[in-house]
């Protein structure tokens, strides 16, 4: 089964995130509400999804995307934020991020949105793995 890591510092959020991920068909590997240590969770687990909250303490989550992704391009990442900073997306986007949620999200699009990831062939090569 597809799996999934949820890092938001809000445990609301992370909460709806959860939902939104599991009704799209992913099992959630690991929750947490900072980014300093995704590299190292990502290599631990592998997931085919992560969802990435910007703001947060510590290292805000296009660090976070950069560090990830310069390493693992491979990896998928949805960044869920309530910041629309123009230069905040464009850092994301700079490093591989090619989703995103805008906070308060609609769970119903969130889930559609996540879906769509799972049905791209290659998070389902990777599921299969």
């Amino acid at each position: 089964m597809p799996t999934a890591i949820i890092v938001d510092d809000s445990p609301i959020m992370r909460a709806q995130l959860r939902r939104a991920v599991s009704d799209a068909g992913f099992t959630i590997a690991v929750e947490v509400g900072t980014a300093n240590e995704l590299l190292a969770l990502y290599e631990k687990h592998r997931p085919d999804l992560i969802t990435l909250d910007i703001v947060m303490p510590g290292k805000d989550g296009a660090s976070a995307a950069a560090e990830l992704l310069g390493k693992h391009p491979q990896a998928v990442v949805v960044m869920c934020t309530s910041l629309a900073s123009r230069d905040k997306i464009l850092a994301c986007q700079k490093a591989g991020v090619r989703y995103f949620l805008l906070k308060p999200f609609d769970p119903v699009n969130a889930t559609t949105v996540f879906r769509g990831i799972l049905a791209r062939p290659r998070a389902a090569a990777q599921a299969k793995s």
